[in-house]
């Protein structure tokens, strides 16, 4: 049988030392808190994620065949936006990191299943189609303030995941 050279390495290899230990703590520490740093949206992406949020509930005040184009740009803009804002940055903004984060991804999502769900009543209801503007606004506004509030709760996470623990 043959032997694996990094078992013998490994089994060579002392234990680390408790100061060996505690620095390479502080190590993955400074790393998490330079990780969370580099965690910072550019001031136009949540402005532009609620403008595309607010035109995909606004479409609904369309006609016809231009509310679909609308919400078909938008179903393909935002992942587009979000996958270039990942692979340029190299984080995902859609992976929560702990369990604020997590829920705070879940409250935008309800906020937007929410308005979506008014649209669809106020189109039902045959109301004038302008009135589908004010869900869009909401939605804009949104999208804005809790994105950037998710940023910041990530941010908090990525830098101190041992915060929600205490």
């Amino acid at each position: 049988m043959e032997t694996n050279s990094s078992d013998r390495d490994s089994a060579a290899a002392p234990p680390p030392t408790s100061e060996e230990a505690r620095a390479a703590l502080e190590v993955l520490d400074t790393d998490a808190s330079q990780l969370a740093g580099r965690l910072v949206s550019p001031w136009w992406y949540h402005l532009i994620l609620g403008a595309l949020v607010a035109a995909a509930l606004g479409a609904q005040a369309l006609p016809g065949v231009p509310a679909v184009s609308v919400i078909v740009m938008v179903i393909i803009w935002i992942p587009v936006m979000m996958q270039s804002y990942t692979s340029r940055y190299r984080i995902s903004m859609t992976r929560p990191a702990g369990p604020r984060s997590k829920r705070m991804l879940l409250l935008i999502l309800a906020v937007l299943a929410v308005l979506t769900g008014s649209v669809v009543v106020l189109k039902i209801a045959s109301l004038l189609q302008w009135w589908v503007l004010l869900p869009a606004a909401v939605g804009f506004v949104a999208t804005v303030m809790l994105g950037r509030r998710y940023d910041a709760v990530l941010r908090s996470e990525i830098a101190d995941p041992a915060a929600e623990q205490r």
